[in-house]
């Protein structure tokens, strides 16, 4: 039967929007759907089916027993101007790096919590401004332990949208493919959830510098059962004074881990320091670290020429000033070599159009027709 799980993650993502770029190493960050364009003029939505009042949930609550399905609806939308031809497939919840949920393993083949997704339609097309019901099912499989899951819905676009540019510098340009999606999550809970146990554990924290900032990385892991996410404060002593920086953590699902980064104005780079943390999640849950983090210094750097308006930088300590000369050597030995690889190929296209010129002439003359010079 279908439920609400009681308490919910709080992803607090609704529609999730992912841009996947290829042919470059280039990523476009997170939309909003609203925004997204889609297949030229068109913008699509993928969302539960409204209930009774019209209200329309964030993302799939379900309650199903191990070895027991569910069904399941979901609405699709064309927002666009145009008629829409849209594939969907299942996809698999995990824990982003630094929090979060996130999806992955759409329209390939199935792991984990998607392959439980059943009976939701390859392909679909809308007209503009139109709607469709999609049901499908949620099979747990029999065995499965008690706890929270989360499997995921995405959308794209059937056709392979054309090259888009993406940037220029002087002649040269860069071109990539931008394949947008939607991913609507869908939360199984599996048994009873308040018999569950919620619980986050804190492994360790280090330091890090980021030019001129300091910053905290909370490990944090998901010991429980439950979904779990959290916020309290940091607070380091350094040379007498107390700092103290607010903690947010993102959904981390069960058996499960991130890093969770915390920017730490004002304390002093190049130092070790007593630091601690306190977290409050869940119905009334704290946990809490306590230790030593050594915040390193940033290496020192400097700008190094390499060739005609090419500079690298590099770090200053650690490099002998004879190292930095072959690297400024080696870097003109290679543009030099590029010139004359160069020089040889447009020799070498031009003497085998010389070449095709002379052989079509001939050929003409030994009456070859349609052959011209």
């Amino acid at each position: 039967g279908r439920g609400r799980a009681g308490r919910g993650p709080g992803f607090g993502w609704g529609l999730a929007v992912a841009a996947v770029v290829a042919a470059l190493a280039v990523v476009t960050p997170a939309l909003p759907a609203a925004a997204v364009g889609v297949g030229g003029n068109g913008q699509f939505g993928l969302t539960p089916v409204p209930d009774s009042k019209g209200s329309v949930a964030p993302y799939f609550m379900l309650t199903v027993a191990a070895g027991e399905s569910a069904a399941g609806t979901a609405l699709i939308s064309n927002l666009g101007h145009v008629t829409e031809k849209l594939k969907l497939s299942r996809a698999t919840g995990v824990t982003a790096g630094n929090g979060g949920s996130t999806f992955n393993r759409s329209f390939q083949g199935c792991s984990g919590t998607g392959c439980w997704v059943s009976g939701l339609a390859g392909e679909v097309t809308l007209p503009a401004g139109a709607a469709e019901k999609l049901p499908f099912m949620v099979r747990v499989p029999a065995g499965t332990p008690p706890g929270q899951y989360l499997a995921g819905l995405t959308a794209e676009a059937a056709a392979r949208p054309p090259s888009v540019q993406v940037g220029s510098n002087g002649k040269a340009t860069a071109r990539a493919v931008i394949i947008e999606q939607v991913t609507v999550g869908v939360a199984v809970t599996v048994g009873v959830l308040s018999r569950m146990t919620t619980r986050l554990r804190i492994p360790g924290v280090s330091g890090q510098a980021i030019g001129p900032t300091a910053r905290l990385n909370m490990e944090l892991a998901n010991t429980g059962q439950t979904f779990a996410h959290g916020t309290g404060t940091a607070s380091c002593t350094a040379a007498g004074r107390r700092h103290s920086f607010a903690v947010y953590a993102s959904t981390v699902l069960p058996h499960d881990q991130a890093v969770i980064a915390v920017n730490a104005p004002g304390l002093p780079e190049g130092a070790t320091m007593p630091c601690a943390v306190r977290l409050g999640y869940g119905n009334g849950l704290i946990v809490r670290w306590a230790g030593l983090v050594s915040v390193p210094a940033p290496p020192p750097e400097r700008i190094v020429h390499t060739g005609p308006g090419a500079y690298s930088v590099v770090p200053d300590a650690g490099i002998p000033a004879w190292a930095v000369a072959l690297l400024v050597v080696g870097v003109l030995v290679l543009a030099a070599m590029a010139a004359v690889l160069l020089r040889l190929r447009l020799r070498r296209r031009g003497l085998v159009t010389l070449r095709t010129g002379m052989v079509a002439h001939g050929s003409r003359e030994a009456g070859y027709p349609g052959i011209t010079t």
